[in-house]
Order: C-alpha cells, then sequence, then structure tokens
C-alpha cells in the first residue's frame, strides 16, 4: 500500500515527530510504502528525516510556498502525486490540508485529513475553504474526540465520516540515560520539563511566571524548555527580568529529548489550545505526572497522571506546588502515567492506522473512534 503524506513543512513538532516514527514503523513491518511531501521544503526536522532514509519529497524552496494563493505549488504537488501514484493521500497542517485536497481533484485517489488540534478558525475565507474542501475529503482522522468536535462544527459541511485515533509514541527512543541538566544548563533541584515550539499558544511566558512563584514558595524548582521558535526573545527576556537566569534554559531544538524526561520531575504545558500533546504521551511513557491546562484534549487519556490548571501563572504554580511537595502524589500520578501511556506505541498504531486505510479502500468509512 502507498501512502503520500502532506505536510507544509518540517519543523521541530509533534506532528513531523509523529510522522517521522510512523514512516519508521511502516519500514520495519512493511504494510505501508510512504513518500512524505515537504510542501514548502523547509524544516529544522528535515536533515534528521534524509539521514534516517525516510523518502521526502520537497514541493517547493521557501515557506512562501504554501501560502494558500499559490497555485503554482498546488499545480506542482499534483503532478508529483501523479508521478508516484499513491493508494491513498494523507494531509496534515493546515496548508498541506488546504493545497493537497485541490492538488487531488479528479485525480481518483480518496484523501484523508488529519486534524491536530482544537482552534477555531476565525478567518472567514478560511472557514469557508475549509467547508468546501470536505467535498474533497474522503475522511477525516482526528487525534482526539475534541478534534473530531471542531471538525464537526467548523469543516465537514459535505458530512464526510470522521475516525479518532489517538497519537502514538516510538517506545524505543526512550532507552535512554538522563541528561545531567546541571552539567548541561546549570540547572538543579527539582526539574520541570516542558517540550514545544516556541510559540504564543504554548503560554510558555506563563509557566516561566509559574517558577518564580514556586521558588518564592521556597521549593527551588528549575524549567528546561525544550523547543524552538519565534518567542525565544520574548521568552528569554522574561525569564532574565524574573531573575531566572540560572533556573531557566531555553534549550533549542534537541534530538534527544527523551533524555530530558529522564532527568526531570515534572512535566507542564498550559497551553491555550492543543489536538493532544504527543509531548505530554511521551512524558508519561517516563512516568513523569503532568500539570497541563484544561484546553489539552489529551485529558481524555491521561486525566489519572495529570492534575489540570488555569491558564494563569499562580494556578499553575499551585499545582506544581502540589506534585513537588507531596511524594505521595507524585508517585500516584507517576504510576498512572506509566500505565494510561503503556498501550500507546507506534507499533500498535501503524497497525491500527493500516486498518483504517483498508476499511478507507474497501469502502468501509463508519467514523466510530478508535
Amino acid at each position: 500500500m502507498k501512502i503520500a503524506y502532506l505536510v507544509g513543512g518540517l519543523p521541530f513538532g509533534g506532528i513531523e515527530k509523529w510522522l517521522f516514527d510512523l514512516a519508521l514503523a511502516y519500514r520495519a513491518n512493511g504494510l505501508v510504502t510512504p513518500r512524505v511531501f515537504n510542501l514548502s521544503g523547509t524544516g529544522q526536522m528535515l536533515p534528521e528525516y534524509q539521514a534516517a532514509g525516510i523518502d521526502v519529497h520537497c514541493v517547493g524552496s521557501h515557506i512562501r510556498a504554501i501560502a494558500s494563493h499559490r497555485l503554482d505549488t498546488s499545480l506542482r504537488l499534483r503532478a508529483m502525486l501523479r508521478e508516484f501514484s499513491p493508494d491513498i493521500i494523507h494531509t496534515m497542517h493546515i496548508s498541506a490540508n488546504h493545497h493537497g485536497r485541490i492538488s487531488a481533484l479528479g485525480l481518483g485517489i480518496p484523501v484523508v485529513t488529519h486534524l491536530h488540534n482544537t482552534k477555531h478558525e476565525k478567518r472567514l475565507h478560511r472557514r469557508l475553504s475549509d467547508n468546501l474542501l470536505s467535498y474533497a475529503t474522503t475522511l477525516y482522522l482526528t487525534v482526539s474526540k475534541a478534534v473530531a468536535e471542531v471538525v464537526a462544527t467548523d469543516h465537514n459541511l459535505a458530512g464526510r465520516p470522521v475516525k479518532v485515533l489517538y497519537n502514538a509514541i516510538d517506545a524505543g527512543r526512550f532507552d535512554v540515560p538522563p541528561l545531567d541538566l546541571r552539567a548541561a544548563f546549570g540547572l538543579s533541584g527539582p526539574v520541570v520539563v516542558a517540550v514545544g515550539r516556541y510559540v504564543r499558544q504554548k503560554n510558555f511566558d506563563l509557566l516561566i511566571r509559574a517558577i518564580r512563584m514556586v521558588r518564592d514558595a521556597g521549593v527551588p524548582a528549575s524549567l528546561a524548555l525544550v523547543g524552538e521558535g519565534a518567542e525565544r526573545p520574548r521568552l528569554e527576556a522574561l525569564r532574565d527580568e524574573l531573575g531566572l537566569r540560572d533556573h531557566v534554559a531555553l534549550t533549542g531544538f534537541r534530538p534527544d529529548v527523551a533524555a530530558f524526561y529522564k532527568a526531570a520531575d515534572v512535566f507542564a504545558m498550559p497551553s491555550q489550545f492543543e489536538g493532544f500533546l504527543i509531548a505530554q504521551l511521551e512524558a508519561m511513557y517516563c512516568g513523569l505526572p503532568c500539570v497541563v491546562s484544561r484546553h489539552v484534549p489529551m485529558l481524555e487519556l491521561a486525566g489519572e497522571a495529570s492534575l489540570v490548571c488555569e491558564t494563569e501563572p499562580a494556578d499553575i504554580a499551585d499545582k506544581l506546588l502540589a506534585i513537588l511537595r507531596d511524594d505521595a502524589l507524585r508517585q500516584r500520578l507517576s504510576d498512572a502515567a506509566r500505565r494510561l501511556s503503556a498501550p500507546h506505541t507506534m507499533d500498535r498504531y501503524a497497525v491500527a492506522l493500516h486498518a483504517i486505510y483498508t476499511d478507507l479502500l474497501a469502502g468501509n468509512l463508519a467514523g466510530t473512534a478508535r
């Protein structure tokens, strides 16, 4: 079975890590021949994909190529899809969902449109486009029930079937020793870790303020923000303003994320919106108790392993302090984290996704959750 996976780019992020692991899983089990189409031709993870031998074809050579008005991108992609002749086109990212469905018109190839977050589109022209392109969609795949609800209200004018399939992780990545955070970044005391792009959606500024409050409450915690993004200057300025230069590390893009989880005490993510949050699943697999906002749909799966915070520093700090001060609570959340995350490995996920592809090609499109 040949599957064309369409992405806008390959930056450091949950979708890109998921696709990387999925491609390697399919190479190992032979169920799918994947080819990744990178519309912009950009991304920090592109060299990692290439080094791993994943079949990546770049459609454009600049981030401007993914703009919705770029008909030339859709036409180039269409020609490349004709050449590959996949059994299914599987799109993700806003730009790839747009260009992928336009390029597939008239090709007679089923299109799976994969939605990964609960963000409601506010721009009228984009909402209209999403709904019209539902007629070019064969099946919607979502990473949580919360995202499926957004599909129903914001995307699915054509009434296409919807399936929910929770994301998964490559368990082999976590057989590593912990990173010495004191030697690498000077961090000491209990360490809170957050993993993701430095974007406003993640509310990392609120987390930095919460760490200041935790320290002021007498718990000498540190914070490792593993990621990269446009918000770095603002986050660094806030860290320094709050006197946390020695206690908050903005690590940049790291290929050894698992080693951070192994060295940390708590995972935190006070996001404004998410779709599933693979980083939390990874942290749980390493036994970390979690503090996440009520906007993280991962709570559908991880409620027993998490304390839910509001998106404001004082409440984030209160939840962190509750875990850091209570050994019994920390252990209970940790045990739940390991138990709940154990079934969600990429080898199992790849088989489940292949079954969805098989059902789609057979015309069995009942939109039940898995």
